[in-house]
């Protein structure tokens, strides 16, 4: 497994830059705070951003699904949006005692490459196409409800997903923390990229890379308090009439006491 802090910025944010178009910001799904008691009301945001974790984007809110899980089970979330801030909002409420999930998911939506641009249509509809793909984004955040308890290992079920393997709520800064990353149930072994709020104000800009080894697990060095993002992609070359490949990204909101 190959493992590094990323000193030297300049090349990941050239290699993102490449297709930063509106597909490549990132889904996160960002509460007002990662720590609550129960009986409280927790707002929150989806964001789509390439600068964690401010949005330059509203996501189209017929394409975005956002549910809280706890162990009492799944209660599906109403979305509002929110021109000024560029989010879409909502709230939920915390009822039991634990580590629960904001889930997020923002469907497949397709982009084509163009020789005058990116368009938000199949390729079958544009003219002059250089590549054309359907982009899915999975989103989840950890929200520790009083005491945290095991409730981070829950799998969700989302085609492309990041779950930790110890408890994000107990790790300490200067360690190592273990996630899975998974793929259709199965492990995947993917680039793994992690950054903090506040980290950079540099778009696609990353603290931390690392690869998962066979099992699908990667380990991030944890090296400040605060909230942390982990994110993974993964491309299937899948051609239709309307795209070349299906892209997907999962992304893990998680906080660092």
């Amino acid at each position: 497994m190959k493992k590094r802090f990323l000193s030297v910025f300049v090349t990941l944010a050239a290699i993102c830059a490449a297709s930063a178009s509106g597909y490549a910001h990132e889904f996160i799904v960002k509460p007002v705070q990662l720590n609550a008691e129960p009986g409280h009301k927790l707002p929150f945001s989806v964001v789509s951003a390439h600068v964690f974790m401010i949005s330059e984007e509203v996501e189209p809110i017929e394409q975005v699904e956002v549910s809280y899980v706890n162990g009492s089970g799944k209660t599906d979330l109403r979305l509002v949006q929110n021109d000024m801030l560029l989010t879409l909002d909502g709230s939920a409420e915390l009822k039991d005692e634990g580590t629960a999930i904001l889930c997020g998911h923002r469907k497949g939506v397709i982009w084509t490459q163009t020789t005058t641009g990116w368009k938000q249509a199949g390729k079958k509809e544009c003219k002059g196409v250089i590549s054309s793909g359907k982009y899915e984004k999975f989103c989840k955040t950890l929200v520790n409800v009083g005491k945290a308890d095991d409730g981070y290992k829950k799998v969700m079920g989302h085609r492309l997903e990041i779950v930790p393997v110890s408890s994000p709520a107990e790790t300490v800064v200067g360690k190592d923390l273990a996630f899975k990353v998974l793929y259709d149930g199965k492990p995947l072994s993917a680039s793994v990229y992690a950054t903090y709020d506040g980290f950079s104000n540099n778009p696609n800009t990353y603290a931390y890379f690392t690869e998962c080894d066979e099992e699908g697990i990667a380990r991030v060095r944890i090296t400040r308090p605060g909230t942390w993002m982990v994110r993974v992609q993964h491309k299937l070359e899948e051609p239709t009439a309307d795209y070349d490949a299906h892209v997907m990204r999962a992304v893990l909101v998680f906080g660092v006491n």
